[in-house]
């Protein structure tokens, strides 16, 4: 396997986006590209993209604004960027793809999003879903109008103050996650039953940190623009879809906000739609002890997905 570095200017104008990839060691069979999930970073794939790239699948993914190396300075994580961020980080997944199809053009092209990057899939595939071959969307959910009321406010925190940290909105997210588990004092217990992932999560530098309010607006808008009603309008009913998640993920709504978004693709007549959950595994399927149930069975979703 070959792990490479690279960078690209971000659609913000400002940043350089940094991304990683693993390459298989034989000619690689079809591409999945990888959208991370809130306050973490692309090399938390690393376990996940090596087992594909030994299957003979190329896997790369970058760092998101205001994450990991795209960052640039740790007072930066979770603030997105001046102007669209929305539309900057959509952007920035597309010009990943364009500089891998470029070198591969004839490959079968995969997209997969995690939790926050699950929204950003379904808005890229809303205005791109001709461009990828099939897409995977994990830890996702179905629309959260409790939150609908905060986009106006973050609208004007955004305006006057776009830096500044709000643990007030972070409760109010993601506060009552924690209540569904019992074990140790972790806030973040709700991520996975793995309890050597959760104390890995608290305590290293680049993951669980608190969104600016920028972050914040950036988070809301995908989220609303990726589940309001007719969300999947515009894909292609052909795209191969994956919906995938544990069942007692809390950002699921501890199993139906799944099960509402394979329903909706069933009654917009996506022709090609796989649903897959797991018992009692929680947020972070991929980092679970038993993750390598989850390997096998989107190693085989991908597999069945290739040109025969």
């Amino acid at each position: 396997m070959l792990k490479e570095e690279l960078h690209y200017p971000s659609n913000s104008g400002q940043n350089e986006i940094f991304a990683t990839s693993w390459q298989p060691e034989t000619d690689p069979l079809a591409i999945l590209q990888i959208s991370h999930g809130m306050a973490e970073f692309i090399e938390r794939y690393q376990n996940f993209a090596e087992f594909l790239a030994k299957q003979g699948f190329f896997v790369v993914g970058n760092d998101h604004l205001g994450h990991g190396r795209s960052a640039g300075h740790p007072n930066n994580y979770g603030y997105f960027s001046d102007g669209n961020s929305k539309e900057h980080i959509v952007e920035d997944i597309k010009a990943l793809h364009d500089l891998v199809k470029a070198d591969y053009p004839t490959l079968p092209y995969f997209l997969m999003g995690h939790s926050m990057g699950s929204f950003i899939v379904r808005n890229y595939l809303q205005k791109y879903g001709d461009s990828v071959d099939g897409a995977i969307l994990m830890g996702t959910s179905g629309p959260k109008p409790e939150l609908e009321f905060l986009l106006p406010l973050l609208k004007v925190l955004n305006r006057v103050a776009p830096h500044k940290r709000n643990p007030l909105v972070d409760q109010l997210a993601f506060g009552k996650f924690k209540t569904y588990f019992v074990e140790g004092d972790s806030d973040f217990n709700w991520l996975s039953k793995n309890q050597e992932n959760v104390k890995w999560y608290e305590n290293h530098h680049q993951t669980g940190f608190i969104f600016t309010n920028n972050g914040f607006l950036t988070l809301f808008s995908l989220l609303n623009a990726g589940t309001k009603a007719g969300w999947a309008k515009t894909i292609p009913k052909k795209l191969p879809i994956l919906v995938i998640s544990g069942e007692d993920d809390p950002v699921g709504d501890m199993g139906k906000g799944i099960r509402k978004v394979f329903h909706e693709l069933e009654e917009m007549q996506f022709s090609d739609i796989t649903f897959c959950s797991y018992p009692e595994m929680r947020h972070e399927i991929l980092m679970e002890e038993n993750a390598s149930l989850v390997y096998a069975d989107i190693l085989d979703w991908l597999s069945r997905h290739l040109p025969q």
